[in-house]
Protein backbone atom coordinates (compact mmCIF):
# COMPACT_ATOMS: atom_id res chain seq x y z
CA UNK A 1 0.00 0.00 0.00
CA UNK A 2 3.01 2.99 1.20
CA UNK A 3 4.78 1.94 -2.56
CA UNK A 4 2.04 2.60 -4.54
CA UNK A 5 1.55 6.12 -2.37
CA UNK A 6 4.94 6.82 -3.66
CA UNK A 7 4.80 5.59 -7.41
CA UNK A 8 2.07 7.93 -7.27
CA UNK A 9 3.48 10.51 -5.75
CA UNK A 10 6.44 10.97 -8.06
CA UNK A 11 4.47 11.92 -11.27
CA UNK A 12 2.93 14.93 -9.02
CA UNK A 13 6.09 15.93 -7.81
CA UNK A 14 7.81 15.83 -11.12
CA UNK A 15 4.52 17.84 -12.52
CA UNK A 16 5.11 20.53 -9.87
CA UNK A 17 9.14 21.00 -10.70
CA UNK A 18 8.46 21.44 -14.95
CA UNK A 19 5.86 23.89 -13.84
CA UNK A 20 8.01 25.90 -11.30
CA UNK A 21 10.26 26.17 -14.21
CA UNK A 22 8.19 27.12 -16.86
CA UNK A 23 6.62 29.79 -14.71
CA UNK A 24 7.45 33.07 -16.03
CA UNK A 25 9.12 35.06 -13.14
CA UNK A 26 10.35 32.40 -11.18
CA UNK A 27 14.06 31.24 -11.39
CA UNK A 28 16.73 29.59 -9.07
CA UNK A 29 19.47 31.78 -9.76
CA UNK A 30 20.01 35.49 -10.58
CA UNK A 31 21.28 35.38 -14.23
CA UNK A 32 24.50 37.06 -15.38
CA UNK A 33 23.98 40.20 -16.76
CA UNK A 34 24.58 39.82 -20.44
CA UNK A 35 26.67 41.81 -23.21
CA UNK A 36 23.24 43.21 -24.44
CA UNK A 37 22.17 44.50 -21.50
CA UNK A 38 25.36 46.25 -20.82
CA UNK A 39 25.57 47.62 -24.16
CA UNK A 40 22.11 49.44 -24.06
CA UNK A 41 23.54 50.66 -20.39
CA UNK A 42 26.50 52.62 -22.13
CA UNK A 43 24.22 55.22 -23.99
CA UNK A 44 22.20 56.61 -21.01
CA UNK A 45 26.11 57.11 -19.40
CA UNK A 46 27.19 58.68 -22.56
CA UNK A 47 24.53 61.02 -23.30
CA UNK A 48 25.84 62.76 -19.82
CA UNK A 49 27.67 64.92 -22.10
CA UNK A 50 31.03 66.87 -20.76
CA UNK A 51 30.20 70.33 -20.06
CA UNK A 52 31.57 72.96 -23.02
CA UNK A 53 35.20 73.69 -22.58
CA UNK A 54 34.60 77.81 -21.47
CA UNK A 55 31.83 76.63 -19.07
CA UNK A 56 34.55 74.54 -17.82
CA UNK A 57 37.37 77.27 -18.15
CA UNK A 58 34.60 79.53 -16.17
CA UNK A 59 34.18 77.48 -13.16
CA UNK A 60 37.61 76.49 -12.77
CA UNK A 61 38.43 80.33 -12.84
CA UNK A 62 35.66 80.70 -10.08
CA UNK A 63 37.45 77.92 -8.45
CA UNK A 64 40.48 79.22 -8.31
CA UNK A 65 39.29 82.68 -7.15
CA UNK A 66 37.90 81.56 -4.22
CA UNK A 67 41.11 79.43 -3.03
CA UNK A 68 42.86 82.42 -3.85
CA UNK A 69 41.16 84.15 -1.52
CA UNK A 70 41.05 81.59 0.98
CA UNK A 71 45.67 81.33 0.75
CA UNK A 72 45.21 85.31 1.26
CA UNK A 73 43.00 85.19 4.04
CA UNK A 74 45.11 82.00 5.67
CA UNK A 75 48.59 84.18 5.10
CA UNK A 76 46.69 87.39 6.46
CA UNK A 77 45.82 84.83 9.63
CA UNK A 78 49.66 83.03 9.67
CA UNK A 79 50.85 87.14 10.02
CA UNK A 80 48.91 87.80 12.55
CA UNK A 81 49.83 84.92 14.50
CA UNK A 82 53.24 85.49 13.66
CA UNK A 83 52.95 88.43 15.45
CA UNK A 84 51.34 87.65 18.68
CA UNK A 85 54.04 84.85 18.53
CA UNK A 86 56.89 87.79 18.25
CA UNK A 87 55.07 89.78 21.01
CA UNK A 88 54.31 87.14 22.93
CA UNK A 89 58.03 86.00 22.72
CA UNK A 90 59.20 89.39 23.78
CA UNK A 91 56.80 89.81 26.97
CA UNK A 92 58.45 86.40 28.14
CA UNK A 93 61.73 87.69 27.68
CA UNK A 94 60.95 90.58 29.56
CA UNK A 95 59.77 88.84 32.12
CA UNK A 96 62.18 86.81 32.37
CA UNK A 97 64.98 89.68 32.93
CA UNK A 98 62.47 91.37 35.40
CA UNK A 99 62.68 88.37 37.67
CA UNK A 100 66.54 87.74 37.16
CA UNK A 101 66.58 91.96 38.64
CA UNK A 102 64.10 90.90 41.29
CA UNK A 103 65.91 87.66 42.73
CA UNK A 104 68.78 89.59 42.59
CA UNK A 105 67.53 92.74 44.79
CA UNK A 106 66.05 90.19 47.08
CA UNK A 107 69.71 88.42 47.21
CA UNK A 108 71.22 91.97 48.02
CA UNK A 109 68.56 92.64 50.80
CA UNK A 110 69.21 89.22 52.54
CA UNK A 111 72.81 90.16 52.56
CA UNK A 112 72.19 93.05 54.27
CA UNK A 113 69.96 91.80 57.01
CA UNK A 114 72.13 89.44 57.79
CA UNK A 115 75.05 91.88 58.28
CA UNK A 116 72.55 93.97 60.57
CA UNK A 117 71.53 91.11 62.17
CA UNK A 118 75.03 90.01 63.05
CA UNK A 119 76.05 93.55 64.08
CA UNK A 120 73.08 93.79 66.83
CA UNK A 121 74.07 90.13 68.08
CA UNK A 122 77.88 91.77 68.08
CA UNK A 123 76.80 94.58 70.26
CA UNK A 124 74.06 93.43 72.76
CA UNK A 125 76.84 90.70 74.53
CA UNK A 126 79.05 91.15 77.48
CA UNK A 127 77.92 92.40 81.00
CA UNK A 128 80.02 94.85 81.45
CA UNK A 129 78.66 98.94 81.63
CA UNK A 130 79.91 98.64 78.37
CA UNK A 131 77.78 96.14 77.65
CA UNK A 132 74.79 97.81 78.68
CA UNK A 133 75.61 100.40 76.74
CA UNK A 134 75.86 97.79 73.64
CA UNK A 135 72.91 96.25 74.69
CA UNK A 136 70.75 99.28 74.34
CA UNK A 137 72.28 100.02 71.47
CA UNK A 138 71.26 96.30 70.57
CA UNK A 139 67.95 96.66 71.35
CA UNK A 140 67.43 100.07 69.12
CA UNK A 141 69.30 98.20 66.32
CA UNK A 142 66.65 95.46 66.37
CA UNK A 143 63.94 98.03 65.23
CA UNK A 144 66.40 98.95 61.82
CA UNK A 145 66.61 94.62 61.38
CA UNK A 146 62.62 94.17 61.90
CA UNK A 147 62.36 97.25 59.07
CA UNK A 148 64.76 95.47 57.27
CA UNK A 149 63.26 92.02 57.70
CA UNK A 150 59.68 93.46 56.52
CA UNK A 151 61.77 95.14 54.01
CA UNK A 152 63.59 91.76 52.78
CA UNK A 153 59.80 89.84 52.73
CA UNK A 154 58.28 92.21 50.05
CA UNK A 155 60.64 92.17 47.84
CA UNK A 156 60.45 88.15 48.15
CA UNK A 157 56.67 88.88 47.71
CA UNK A 158 58.19 91.16 44.71
CA UNK A 159 60.26 88.13 43.30
CA UNK A 160 57.34 85.70 43.21
CA UNK A 161 54.95 88.01 41.61
CA UNK A 162 57.49 88.43 39.11
CA UNK A 163 57.90 84.84 39.07
CA UNK A 164 54.05 84.09 38.37
CA UNK A 165 54.41 86.73 35.67
CA UNK A 166 57.01 84.38 33.64
CA UNK A 167 54.90 81.62 33.95
CA UNK A 168 51.95 83.35 32.66
CA UNK A 169 54.26 84.76 29.89
CA UNK A 170 55.43 81.38 29.15
CA UNK A 171 51.94 79.80 28.63
CA UNK A 172 50.90 82.66 26.46
CA UNK A 173 54.22 82.07 23.88
CA UNK A 174 52.68 78.64 24.29
CA UNK A 175 49.71 79.21 22.78
CA UNK A 176 51.13 81.72 20.49
CA UNK A 177 53.32 79.32 19.18
CA UNK A 178 50.57 76.35 18.77
CA UNK A 179 48.39 79.10 17.11
CA UNK A 180 51.29 79.94 14.87
CA UNK A 181 52.20 76.67 13.50
CA UNK A 182 48.14 75.71 12.75
CA UNK A 183 48.56 78.81 10.54
CA UNK A 184 51.26 77.83 8.77
CA UNK A 185 49.84 74.17 8.27
CA UNK A 186 46.77 76.16 7.21
CA UNK A 187 48.92 78.40 5.13
CA UNK A 188 50.83 75.65 3.23
CA UNK A 189 47.50 73.39 2.71
CA UNK A 190 45.91 76.37 1.25
CA UNK A 191 48.99 77.39 -1.02
CA UNK A 192 48.79 73.96 -2.28
CA UNK A 193 44.94 73.92 -3.22
CA UNK A 194 46.14 77.21 -4.77
CA UNK A 195 49.04 75.53 -7.32
CA UNK A 196 46.30 73.10 -8.03
CA UNK A 197 43.11 74.75 -8.87
CA UNK A 198 45.78 76.55 -11.38
CA UNK A 199 47.44 73.85 -12.44
CA UNK A 200 43.47 72.78 -13.90
CA UNK A 201 43.07 76.15 -15.37
CA UNK A 202 46.00 75.67 -16.96
CA UNK A 203 45.42 72.69 -18.56
CA UNK A 204 41.96 73.86 -19.65
CA UNK A 205 43.76 76.62 -21.42
CA UNK A 206 46.46 74.27 -22.87
CA UNK A 207 42.99 72.77 -23.97
CA UNK A 208 41.77 74.91 -25.49
CA UNK A 209 44.48 76.23 -26.94
CA UNK A 210 44.80 72.72 -28.46
CA UNK A 211 41.55 72.62 -30.22
CA UNK A 212 41.83 76.27 -31.78
CA UNK A 213 44.85 75.33 -33.29
CA UNK A 214 43.71 72.05 -34.65
CA UNK A 215 40.46 74.11 -35.64
CA UNK A 216 42.96 76.11 -37.51
CA UNK A 217 44.73 73.36 -39.13
CA UNK A 218 41.07 71.97 -40.32
CA UNK A 219 40.20 75.10 -41.86
CA UNK A 220 43.70 75.95 -43.97
CA UNK A 221 43.70 75.75 -47.47
CA UNK A 222 44.14 72.29 -49.13
CA UNK A 223 47.79 71.18 -51.30
CA UNK A 224 47.75 73.61 -54.10
CA UNK A 225 45.65 76.30 -52.51
CA UNK A 226 47.46 79.65 -51.81
CA UNK A 227 49.81 79.28 -49.04
CA UNK A 228 49.80 81.96 -46.31
CA UNK A 229 53.30 84.07 -46.46
CA UNK A 230 55.58 83.50 -44.34
CA UNK A 231 55.81 85.94 -41.38
CA UNK A 232 59.12 87.98 -41.25
CA UNK A 233 61.36 86.83 -38.66
CA UNK A 234 61.99 88.96 -35.85
CA UNK A 235 64.43 92.29 -35.64
CA UNK A 236 67.68 91.21 -34.03
CA UNK A 237 68.00 93.22 -30.34
CA UNK A 238 68.12 96.52 -30.03
CA UNK A 239 71.94 97.89 -28.55
CA UNK A 240 71.65 97.98 -25.10
CA UNK A 241 68.55 95.62 -24.59
CA UNK A 242 68.65 92.68 -23.10
CA UNK A 243 65.81 89.76 -22.17
CA UNK A 244 65.27 89.89 -18.30
CA UNK A 245 65.15 85.92 -17.80
CA UNK A 246 65.28 82.63 -19.87
CA UNK A 247 61.76 80.94 -19.67
CA UNK A 248 58.42 79.63 -20.62
CA UNK A 249 56.25 82.85 -21.67
CA UNK A 250 52.74 81.89 -19.08
CA UNK A 251 50.88 84.85 -19.16
CA UNK A 252 50.61 87.96 -20.11
CA UNK A 253 49.19 91.61 -20.05
CA UNK A 254 45.29 92.07 -19.45
CA UNK A 255 42.47 90.81 -18.14
CA UNK A 256 42.82 87.86 -15.75
CA UNK A 257 40.53 86.00 -13.05
CA UNK A 258 38.53 89.36 -13.04
CA UNK A 259 41.57 91.74 -12.47
CA UNK A 260 44.19 93.14 -15.07
CA UNK A 261 47.63 91.66 -15.02
CA UNK A 262 49.60 94.45 -15.64
CA UNK A 263 53.14 92.72 -16.74
CA UNK A 264 54.11 89.70 -18.46
CA UNK A 265 55.49 86.17 -16.99
CA UNK A 266 58.51 83.92 -17.55
CA UNK A 267 58.50 80.74 -15.71
CA UNK A 268 61.48 78.94 -15.05
CA UNK A 269 63.13 77.16 -11.78
CA UNK A 270 63.48 79.05 -8.51
CA UNK A 271 66.97 80.84 -8.75
CA UNK A 272 67.01 81.53 -12.58
CA UNK A 273 69.30 84.83 -13.19
CA UNK A 274 67.36 87.25 -13.88
CA UNK A 275 69.09 90.90 -15.91
CA UNK A 276 68.69 94.19 -15.98
CA UNK A 277 66.47 94.93 -19.17
CA UNK A 278 68.75 98.16 -20.16
CA UNK A 279 71.33 100.09 -18.33
CA UNK A 280 70.17 102.53 -14.97
CA UNK A 281 69.71 103.00 -11.17
CA UNK A 282 68.10 100.68 -8.66
CA UNK A 283 65.37 102.75 -7.02
CA UNK A 284 63.81 99.41 -5.15
CA UNK A 285 64.80 96.43 -3.83
CA UNK A 286 63.32 94.54 -1.03
CA UNK A 287 59.78 93.71 -0.03
CA UNK A 288 56.82 94.25 -1.81
CA UNK A 289 52.85 93.68 -1.22
CA UNK A 290 51.73 90.85 -3.69
CA UNK A 291 55.58 90.20 -5.28
CA UNK A 292 57.19 88.87 -2.12
CA UNK A 293 60.39 90.63 -3.31
CA UNK A 294 61.07 93.05 -6.20
CA UNK A 295 63.53 95.47 -7.89
CA UNK A 296 63.12 97.88 -9.65
CA UNK A 297 65.22 99.90 -11.96
CA UNK A 298 64.68 103.53 -13.51
CA UNK A 299 66.35 103.37 -16.84
CA UNK A 300 68.85 106.08 -19.19
CA UNK A 301 65.43 106.66 -21.41
CA UNK A 302 63.13 107.58 -18.45
CA UNK A 303 61.32 103.64 -18.49
CA UNK A 304 60.64 102.09 -15.46
CA UNK A 305 61.00 98.08 -15.29
CA UNK A 306 59.77 96.16 -12.66
CA UNK A 307 61.17 92.71 -12.08
CA UNK A 308 58.60 90.67 -9.18
CA UNK A 309 58.42 87.40 -7.41
CA UNK A 310 61.93 87.28 -6.87
CA UNK A 311 63.51 84.95 -4.66
CA UNK A 312 66.61 87.03 -4.25
CA UNK A 313 67.79 90.34 -4.88
CA UNK A 314 71.35 90.93 -5.83
CA UNK A 315 71.67 94.51 -6.10
CA UNK A 316 70.46 97.73 -3.61
CA UNK A 317 68.91 100.78 -3.90
CA UNK A 318 70.83 103.60 -5.82
CA UNK A 319 73.06 101.23 -7.28
CA UNK A 320 74.04 101.48 -11.04
CA UNK A 321 73.34 98.70 -13.15
CA UNK A 322 74.54 97.97 -16.90
CA UNK A 323 71.87 96.15 -19.38
CA UNK A 324 72.45 92.06 -18.70
CA UNK A 325 73.96 92.74 -15.39
CA UNK A 326 71.99 90.10 -13.49
CA UNK A 327 70.24 91.96 -10.45
CA UNK A 328 68.19 89.17 -8.73
CA UNK A 329 66.97 85.15 -9.13
CA UNK A 330 63.82 84.10 -9.88
CA UNK A 331 61.38 82.77 -7.43
CA UNK A 332 58.05 81.81 -5.73
CA UNK A 333 57.41 84.73 -3.25
CA UNK A 334 54.31 86.92 -2.87
CA UNK A 335 50.87 86.31 -4.19
CA UNK A 336 52.80 83.27 -6.93
CA UNK A 337 51.83 80.26 -8.13
CA UNK A 338 54.90 79.03 -8.82
CA UNK A 339 58.28 80.19 -9.93
CA UNK A 340 58.29 82.88 -12.09
CA UNK A 341 59.05 86.29 -13.15
CA UNK A 342 56.70 88.98 -13.52
CA UNK A 343 57.99 91.54 -15.78
CA UNK A 344 56.27 95.09 -16.27
CA UNK A 345 57.30 98.36 -18.13
CA UNK A 346 56.13 101.37 -16.93
CA UNK A 347 56.38 104.62 -19.22
CA UNK A 348 55.53 108.05 -17.96
CA UNK A 349 53.75 106.62 -15.12
CA UNK A 350 51.58 104.20 -17.36
CA UNK A 351 51.86 100.39 -16.83
CA UNK A 352 52.24 99.39 -20.51
CA UNK A 353 52.36 95.84 -22.50
CA UNK A 354 55.67 94.76 -22.53
CA UNK A 355 55.29 92.42 -24.78
CA UNK A 356 54.97 94.95 -28.02
CA UNK A 357 57.85 96.57 -26.51
CA UNK A 358 60.05 93.85 -26.19
CA UNK A 359 59.16 92.62 -29.92
CA UNK A 360 59.89 95.85 -31.40
CA UNK A 361 63.27 95.22 -29.84
CA UNK A 362 63.92 92.02 -30.69
CA UNK A 363 63.28 90.46 -27.36
CA UNK A 364 61.22 87.39 -27.91
CA UNK A 365 59.72 85.81 -24.85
Amino acid sequence: MRARHVRRAAPIALLASLTLISTPGVSFAEPAETATQQIQLNPAAAQQDEKPLGEQIASAEKALEKVKKQAADAKKRLDNTTSQHDKAKKATEDARGSLVKARATVAKAEAQLRKAQQRVDEQSSGFSFAGVVNSLMGFLGSDVTDSMSQDVDAKRDAADDAGKRVEKAEREQTKAERAKLNAEKAHKQAAAKQDEKQSELDKLHERKKAEEAEKQAAEAPADGGAAAPAAPPPPPPAPGVVKPAEGTFTSGYGARWGTTHYGVDIANAIGTPIHSLMSGTVISSGPASGFGLWVRVQHDNGLITVYGHINESLVSVGQRVEAGQQIATMGNRGQSTGPHLHFEIIENGVKIDPLPWLQANGITL
